[in-house]
């Protein structure tokens, strides 16, 4: 029998990474795209199957929301970071659009907090291990000295008057990374992305500049987004590296156990995961919130076949065979 306990002190730990440096843990391995004249980032192979996120709709917090007109900033960054994660080949991202109903209150702003209910949902319904809910707390872009200017200007980047001013950009994403078994928020971590351009139009013209368009990625703005995504990115994985991949049995028949995990979570036949059942799970009295759950082990399964979707194993032990909805775990770290 295991016991997991999750961190007690007000259901959240924080490790806020400097903008200007490189996530503990990285090594040498896989770059990842970087805005020009940015340190490059790396992050290490990917060591068993890519773990399964859920990016929600980031909030705005701050006044320069509604300097951008109809942007959608925070769904537009939120789709970004999506992408990013995706390309990085570490992990399965949950399409935003996919999750519909279950988080449309969260994302109209009518819940703060995610709940348990919600988080849960995610997990059973998407197999999500992590949801990702982020803030933009900064989003701009000005000449050196002059603050924010944001404008109508030349069709396609913005208004003349850079001159040969430096126009710097600064976007900063806070970002919460909450455990879909219990609603937790297990990290927390802000990403920056800086940039300047010297020459270049301060005022953006957000009437024929689409966020995230090939107009946008060339200003000073454009290219402080990408930082900041690509070094969440880096902070993510480097946070997911500690936590072990977990799958669910999807059905047991005739002695083999089909895993709900395939090509698409880079199985491979020859993996052996550790099988696990929930005796109950271990609440705080005073607030009722899950602190950690009491675990059984089960057995060891050997992945004998990948499916597009699924996988199919065998259990190696001759231990109880387990049942719909145990979890199947890679060995941590």
């Amino acid at each position: 029998m295991s016991l997991l306990l999750l961190p007690l002190a007000g259901g959240c730990a924080t490790a806020d990474a400097p903008a200007g440096a490189q996530p503990a843990g990285l090594q040498p391995g896989v770059q990842v795209a970087q805005a020009p004249g940015a340190p490059a980032i790396v992050l290490p192979p990917r060591e068993g199957p890519k773990k399964r996120l859920a990016v929600i709709k980031f909030e705005n917090v701050g006044r320069f929301a509604q300097a951008y007109g109809d942007w959608d900033i925070g769904g537009g960054l939120a789709a970004q970071l999506t992408t990013a994660l995706i390309d990085s080949g570490h992990f399965i991202v949950v399409e935003r659009a996919a999750l519909g109903d279950v988080l449309r209150e969260q994302e109209m702003g009518l819940e703060k907090v995610v709940s348990k209910e919600t988080a849960a949902k995610v997990g059973q319904v998407f197999g999500a291990q992590l949801l990702v809910k982020g803030a933009v707390t900064e989003f701009t872009q000005g000449a050196e000295g002059g603050g924010l200017k944001v404008g109508i200007g030349l069709p396609g980047i913005g208004s003349l008057g850079g001159g040969g001013n430096t126009v710097s950009a600064l976007v900063g994403i806070d970002l919460r990374l909450i455990d879909t078994s219990t609603g937790q928020v297990v990290r927390s971590v802000r990403a920056e992305g800086k940039a300047a351009k010297r020459g270049f139009a301060a005022t953006i013209d957000v009437k024929n500049v689409s966020l995230g368009g090939d107009a946008f990625k060339e200003t000073p703005l454009g290219q402080a987004t990408r930082e900041a995504i690509t070094r969440a990115v880096a902070m993510i994985q480097a946070i997911m590296e500690r936590v072990p991949w977990t799958g669910r049995v999807m059905e047991v028949a005739e002695g083999q156990i089909y895993i709900n995990a395939g090509q698409d979570a880079a199985m491979k036949e020859g993996d052996t995961f550790a099988v696990t059942s929930v005796v109950r799970e271990l609440t705080d009295p005073d607030t009722g919130a899950v602190r950690g759950v009491i675990e059984n082990r089960v057995g060891q399964v050997r992945v004998e076949k990948v499916e597009e979707k699924f996988s199919i194993g065998k259990m190696m032990d001759g231990g109880a065979a387990p049942k719909r909805g145990d979890f199947v775990k890679q060995a941590p770290k």
